[in-house]
């Protein structure tokens, strides 16, 4: 069993939280749109603290993702063309930047409104700071909510490329991030054109 990446493939762990973070973002994201949307201030208060709770129970697999992919070789990519290798490269670092400033911008928005964090089952993360700091609470929602907006666009890019690997080029792109199968060695990285 192949926990960790190679060269030529992504290991169980990488597959793992690639999918577990998929489907973590895509339910905050919703869940945070509930609070914007939320008509009341109970709705919203509600609303906002489902999309904490959510958030506190995928924080240590959000983390770990952007952690393992930090930590491990990423697979040579089977793309051919320079410019969509390039393309691919930015919208996965994007992701994982995206992934990390919604990681702090989170707690530091409700940390610096001077209330704790609180989760499912009574667990509270209190506020490291003495009260309320208002600059700090504005620039973190400001970039919680601005960064949140590139989901959607770079889920779109990722589904695309997704779609172009299996429908067009037919290579082993997609399956390489549904189970672990090794693969020989296939030398270097293409030179392509762009």
């Amino acid at each position: 069993m192949m926990l960790g990446n190679s060269r030529t493939a992504f290991g169980w762990v990488a597959i793992a939280l690639h999918w577990i973070s998929a489907i973590g973002v895509t339910v905050l994201y919703l869940l945070g749109d509930r609070v914007e949307e939320a008509a009341t201030p109970a709705d919203k208060l509600a609303a906002s603290r489902l999309h904490v709770a959510a958030a506190l129970l995928l924080f240590a697999f959000l983390a770990g993702r952007l952690l393992w992919s930090a930590l491990q070789p990423e697979p040579r990519p089977l793309e051919t063309r320079r410019g969509f290798r390039i393309l691919a490269k930015a919208v996965r670092k994007l992701f994982l930047l995206m992934i990390a400033l919604l990681l702090v911008s989170g707690p530091l928005a409700v940390w610096s409104a001077g209330r704790a964090i609180e989760g499912f089952g009574g667990l509270s993360l209190p506020s490291p700071f003495p009260g309320r700091v208002a600059w700090l609470r504005e620039a973190a929602e400001v970039t919680h909510s601005t960064i949140s907006k590139l989901f959607w666009p770079l889920l779109a890019l990722h589904v695309a490329g997704a779609l172009k690997h299996l429908v067009i080029d037919r290579d082993r792109t997609v399956q390489r991030m549904l189970w672990v199968r090794r693969e020989a060695d296939p030398g270097p990285e293409p030179s392509g054109s762009t």
